[in-house]
């Protein structure tokens, strides 16, 4: 059988080395202890406060604690969500390239995508029970599984436009 669109040997191992490398991404940032994860997002939180507040270096200090805590909660989730958005998108064109071929229905591999995306978030929260000064939080997982689902409906609709693009070659 030849090898065409998603199938293809390049594409299998492309999407398994890019789904791989963002699990290791995750896995890195969930290692950092507590005073490097702040000192990370802090720096992110900083540069947003900048421009989204310009006058925040004139503002009481409790002021800028309660802005910049808050900013700094939005940058945390916004990371997360993100980092599981490429999660998804990556696991759900994976599972293509190897089984999509194999598999009639487009959304057993989406379900799988969501699916394993979402464990991998579990098992990242229970990691960060180990990690000294870190926590595991249940929103962490809501956030996460957010992420990962719209990742998975951005691939669907990127496999669509290809398959589509290849049918009209044909």
């Amino acid at each position: 059988m030849t090898e065409t669109g998603w199938q293809r040997s390049w594409v299998r191992i492309m999407t398994t080395l890019l789904t791989a490398a963002v699990m290791v991404m995750i896995f890195a940032f969930s290692t950092e202890d507590a005073e490097h994860s702040d000192r990370t997002s802090g720096l992110i939180s900083r540069s947003v406060m900048s421009i989204i507040h310009p006058e925040y270096e004139q503002l009481e200090e409790s002021r800028q604690k309660l802005l910049y805590d808050d900013v700094q909660h939005i940058v945390r989730k916004c990371a997360h969500f993100t980092e599981y958005m490429l999660l998804g998108l990556m696991l759900r064109l994976c599972l293509e390239s190897w089984f999509g071929r194999k598999v009639k229905k487009t959304r057993s591999l989406a379900l799988a995508g969501f699916c394993g995306g979402t464990i991998y978030a579990c098992t990242d929260e229970f990691h960060q029970l180990l990690i000294e000064g870190r926590s595991g939080q249940w929103s962490d997982v809501l956030v996460d599984g957010s992420g990962v689902l719209l990742g998975v409906l951005i691939a669907a609709l990127l496999i669509m436009r290809v398959n589509r693009k290849n049918a009209e070659s044909e």
